[in-house]
């Protein structure tokens, strides 16, 4: 209480003065000088600009807000009990975060990229044969670099599209048929129907090409729902690619480097299929699987490895950034509850605290009242918010607004409206559940998910990065974005089944909400396998659906990096939580080995 008083005497217009802060505490020095130099500052400017001394006013009121904080704080409270998601504390401290330097960063300068790159478009313009073409175009997407070469690879992929004539080597049509469909081309799957028998299955003489079953492997996890020839597809690969797994062994591989090469790859896909890996991941761990190929091109490899290393010194120059950005925040110090998960985008840091705010710490009365401020989105409505809440409120109140005022100035469209709502359906949904929590009501799984496609916070990311990405915003952006609801929906509720599929256990123990597995225990009366088997089916035709509208947007000339956004938020998911919850607990062996592979080797 003294220390209180000390700090309201301080403040008292009347010794406004740097000479008394030695009475105060650390901590509350650097408080005083933050107030000192800014209203300092405000007068001056006023002064400058209009003529009138405003400091007196401005300690003024400085004043009687302290004193009316010290009547708060006099008040005795029964403290809250509050739950505590027991994270535990993170390896990636902001020292280390700044201290990382990639170990090829000081190579980038002895290589002439633009040159490398220009053989390289030339060697893709320069193949005739359809064959040589897809490979290298699949070579080029697997190894990170495509986006270097698209007005090419179009040009190719239109020829491959045009030519229409029949084939029988599985290899050749199911890599024709992926390279379409990936690229948004009208593949139909009835050109397999010369690999099956009168009985609709796949013959069994198709076992022997391990290569042609990958490729159809590959292929069938492109299909759409009611492409049936692609579901038997899928059977058959995985049963005879599996088999034929089991055959090979180690010595195998010494004898043939291509055959090795080749059961690498069966492995992966059989463990995650292509199209739904991480695409920089993908590329770090193609590159050694290419260099190891005979048919690899020494150029092409050379700039695979300088772009993966540029890009990486750009990712650590950009987690850096927002290092330092959360560390000014000082949300993980002031929110006790607060764990520091480092984040590649500001948008995410908030999320993943807000998350937790509602989840883990807050009250339900705190929540409600957290959700109507959002929703007001005004500065004078925080005093009703604990002081915690205040501060995630002024972090999410200044980032956005920052954000909008920086749109504004460079592309001059105000977008503080979409964003604003984005965060109030954001908060809307996390308050549905936070109810659910406090009245112990079990939804059924339309409710749910009905809710949960929101709280994964999809809607949220894709609204910011629709205007991150977009060139040119058009004059109702409303109307464009409804344009992309099924992408966000269904993107979206891929990451949140995955979610659900490796985290609801551990999220259940720490008091969460049902999860959809619980939730079709109880609808259904079913065991938790039966529960699973079920959420996993959801989680296969909800990815069937993300396919057949990333394909038909691509088609029907949607800008591309919304459709990569969509396809991306739901590979991270597949990414993250392959192998366990490795967002919530990132300090296990298997994320912190994947981390520095793509960070610092």
């Amino acid at each position: 209480m003294a220390i209180m008083l000390l700090l309201v005497n301080v403040i008292n217009e009347r010794i406004w003065e740097l000479g008394y802060i030695d009475k105060i505490l650390q901590y509350m020095r650097l408080c005083f000088l933050a107030l000192n130099n800014t209203i300092n500052q405000f007068a001056y400017d006023f002064t400058r600009d209009k003529g009138p001394n405003i400091l007196v006013y401005l300690t003024r009121v400085a004043n009687v807000l302290l004193h009316i904080n010290l009547l708060k704080f006099m008040v005795i409270e029964t403290p809250v009990q509050r739950r505590s998601g027991n994270y535990p504390p993170s390896r990636w401290t902001d020292d280390l975060i700044l201290s990382l330097k990639s170990t090829h960063e000081d190579d980038h300068g002895s290589e002439n990229i633009e040159e490398i790159r220009q053989n390289v478009r030339q060697m893709v313009e320069g193949r005739d044969e359809p064959m040589a073409q897809m490979e290298f175009i699949d070579d080029l997407q697997r190894l990170g670099v495509s986006y270097h070469f698209e007005k090419e690879i179009k040009v190719v992929m239109d020829s491959i599209f045009d030519d229409r004539k029949e084939c029988e080597d599985l290899y050749f049509v199911a890599l024709r048929f992926r390279l379409l469909r990936q690229h948004g081309y009208n593949a139909t799957p009835d050109v397999f129907q010369v690999f099956v028998d009168e009985r609709g299955r796949f013959r069994n003489i198709l076992a022997e090409d391990l290569k042609g079953l990958l490729n159809l492997y590959e292929a069938s996890h492109l299909r759409f729902e009611g492409e049936d020839i692609l579901k038997e597809a899928m059977d058959f690969t995985t049963h005879h690619l599996r088999e034929g797994t089991t055959k090979s062994n180690n010595s195998d591989c010494k004898r043939n480097n291509s055959d090795c090469t080749l059961a690498i790859q069966i492995a992966q896909a059989l463990e995650i299929p292509l199209s739904r890996r991480m695409l920089r991941s993908e590329a770090r761990n193609y590159i050694d699987l290419y260099e190891r190929m005979p048919r690899h091109h020494s150029c092409l490899l050379k700039l695979a490895k300088l772009d993966f290393n540029n890009v990486q010194s750009l990712y650590q120059a950009e987690v850096k950034e927002m290092s330092r950005w959360w560390r000014g925040l000082q949300l993980a110090e002031n929110l006790k509850f607060a764990w520091d998960r480092k984040g590649l985008t500001k948008v995410g840091c908030l999320i993943t605290t807000i998350d937790d705010v509602y989840d883990v710490y807050g009250t339900l009365d705190e929540v409600e009242l957290f959700s109507e401020v959002v929703k007001k989105w005004e500065i004078v409505y925080i005093d009703k918010l604990p002081q915690y809440k205040r501060l995630c409120f002024l972090a999410l109140y200044n980032t956005t607004n920052q954000f909008a005022n920086d749109f504004m100035r460079d592309k001059g469209t105000n977008i503080l409206g979409y964003l604003t709502r984005a965060w109030a359906e954001l908060c809307k949904a996390y308050l549905v559940e936070a109810k659910w929590f406090y009245n112990g009501y079990t939804p059924t799984v339309e409710e749910y998910l009905d809710n949960a496609w929101v709280s994964i916070s999809g809607p949220v990311l894709f609204i910011h990065a629709y205007f991150f990405v977009q060139h040119a915003i058009k004059e109702d952006a409303a109307m464009d974005i409804d344009h992309y609801i099924n992408l966000i929906t269904k993107s979206s509720m891929i990451v949140r089944l995955q979610n659900d599929l490796e985290t609801s256990k551990g999220e259940i123990e720490r008091g969460d909400v049902p999860k959809c597995i619980q939730c079709y225990m109880k609808e259904k009366s079913v065991s938790e396998e039966a529960a699973r088997q079920y959420v996993d089916g959801l989680l296969g035709n909800a990815w069937k659906e993300l396919h057949k509208e990333c394909t038909e947007a691509t088609s029907n000339g949607t800008s591309h990096p919304l459709v990569h956004f969509a396809l991306n938020f739901a590979r991270m998911a597949q990414f993250m939580y392959q192998h366990g919850d490795d967002f919530g607990f990132p300090e296990r062996d298997y994320p912190v080995e994947r981390i520095l592979k793509l960070m610092l080797e």
